[in-house]
């Protein structure tokens, strides 16, 4: 892939170049160097010949904007897809980067999206960046005897899910088993359990990150204790973390030193039930009042769907034990109220038998399992108890959804928080408001789902805490304002000042 200055130059002439044709041979001799341990193979370049190969290696499973579509700014100058967790190489990446004036931006798929990644990377049309993507590094280790782990960014919540359950261990990760370690702690986690667990970050014991000098740097709760409040919740400011160590919690009764279980082979405590539009007033209603006072091992939630066959509006109500092994006569007094009352109402399907692991880690899987969708989405924190004005609202706005594919999905938070970090917002409510649509070439469609979020935010605005940085929303250039509102005011003051302590240089993105 050798290119010489005047092809470059050529190229230059008709691509968009944030940097001057000098600056940019520069950049590609230092990638492409014998001496760069990552391969050429592995690196993709804005100006060269091959643009679909370009392009491919931009490509995420959001399809609100698709590489081609991308406006010139958020387009990088290289795209790296390390294939190993080398450190070495990802520093010299990154080095090379900051060395020049150029931006850096990481990406291990799920939250982070590849066009809101790209676009947050920047801050003026003058910028150039340099994208890595971590997805193919997806290692995961297990330490039974320990209770801990170790995750590459690009593991899935899937892979991580099958190692720990083999010996009995869960980590409170994602709910959608697609979704990737990486952009699931750096953005804090309200995962599986974490009500009772706490959040992902929670239960993060350390991690490697390269900062903007191209070192590597672990963090714990002794060491560069700032870095570690930080990241967890706050990472795609600070430097592109490699590994993550992790604290695992049984999920079993005894766990096991060797592989044992499956994901079928571990039962959890369950109540499942659908309600039609009809009775959309009285499950929220009752949700409001139950869950505040339910008990930390009971994870409850609400999923806003549309039944595709008949296209008219359901509600979802799930509660399952997070340590289904230790189900004390709390929980069952609890489950046994939820049964009691949904007994009381027409229910599209109800049951109060156990699922398995398999079915609480792949729950809401469908939703995400077609690459060919359109994601229009938001989370946002609301404070406990439900606000009925509010109730009200998400039911209106439910009625209004354009999609099908759409849905929302009501979950309790980390109810009280185990270690401090950048996440914040505890004894509180997240809800993601997905706009999820096919494409079809009719642009009023694409404008009518992406405004039915929008007027869905504007409606809920009065009763929201904060936004959870999912980056599943593109971001305009300039709005600087979007990060301030992710975080508590004083954390997002702590974030500034950790900012101007590891990325002096502003290499990676602005708070």
């Amino acid at each position: 892939m050798k290119l010489s200055l005047c092809i470059l130059s050529a190229i230059a002439a008709v691509a968009y170049a944030a940097v001057d044709p000098a600056t940019q041979e520069k950049v590609y001799r230092s990638y492409t160097d014998s001496s760069f341990p990552i391969r050429p193979v592995d690196i993709q370049f804005r100006w060269q010949k091959n643009k679909n190969a370009y392009y491919g290696a931009l490509k995420t499973f959001n399809n609100l904007i698709t590489p081609k579509e991308f406006p010139a700014t958020a387009l990088p100058l290289a795209v790296i897809t390390p294939t190993s967790a080398n450190n070495r190489g990802i520093g010299s990446a990154v080095k090379i980067a900051s060395d020049f004036g150029i931006r850096v931006s990481a990406r291990s798929g799920g939250y982070q999206s590849g066009y809101s990644s790209n676009m947050a990377a920047i801050d003026s049309r003058s910028q150039d960046f340099v994208l890595i993507d971590l997805q193919k590094l997806n290692k995961v280790t297990v330490n039974p005897k320990a209770r801990t782990a170790t995750a590459e960014p690009g593991a899935t919540g899937l892979e991580f899910y099958t190692e720990a359950i083999k010996y009995g261990l869960h980590f409170p990760g994602p709910h959608t088993a697609r979704v990737t370690m990486g952009g699931f702690l750096l953005h804090g986690g309200m995962g599986i359990g974490s009500r009772l667990h706490g959040a992902g970050v929670d239960n993060v014991i350390g991690f490697d990150i390269v900062v903007s000098s191209g070192r590597v740097v672990y963090a714990d709760a002794k060491t560069n204790k700032d870095l570690f409040f930080a990241v967890r919740g706050g990472g795609q400011f600070f430097g592109v973390v490699t590994k993550f160590y992790l604290k695992l919690v049984p999920m079993v009764k005894k766990p096991t030193l060797v592989p044992t279980y499956d994901a079928t082979s571990v039962a959890i405590d369950q109540i499942f039930a659908i309600f039609d539009r009809p009775e959309a007033n009285a499950l929220l209603k009752f949700y409001g009042a139950f869950d505040p006072t339910a008990p930390k091992a009971l994870e409850n939630k609400i999923v806003f769907v549309v039944d595709a066959a008949t296209n008219t509006k359901q509600y979802l109500f799930a509660s399952v034990s997070a340590a289904p092994f230790n189900s004390s006569s709390e929980v069952t007094t609890s489950q046994n109220k939820i049964t009691k009352w949904y007994q009381t109402l027409p229910t599209a399907f109800a049951t109060s038998d156990p699922t398995d692991y398999a079915g609480v880690i792949h729950g809401s899987d469908d939703s995400w399992a077609d690459s060919d969708l359109s994601y229009y989405a938001e989370d946002v924190w609301f404070s406990v108890p439900l606000d009925p004005r509010l109730q009200k609202i998400l039911i209106e706005r439910w009625d209004k959804v354009p999609s099908a594919l759409s849905s929302m999905a009501l979950n309790t938070g980390a109810w009280d928080a185990k270690t401090r970090s950048a996440l914040g917002y505890d004894r509180s409510y997240s809800l993601c408001v997905y706009s999820t649509w096919k494409r079809n070439g009719d642009a009023a469609w694409d404008a009518k789902n992406k405004a039915w979020l929008d007027e869905t935010m504007k409606a809920i605005k009065p009763y929201t805490l904060g936004y959870y940085a999912n980056e599943l929303r593109p971001k305009q250039l300039l709005d600087r304002d979007y990060w301030r509102k992710c975080y508590e005011k004083d954390t997002y003051k702590t974030l500034n000042t950790t900012k101007r302590n590891w990325d002096p240089r502003n290499t990676f993105k602005s708070l």
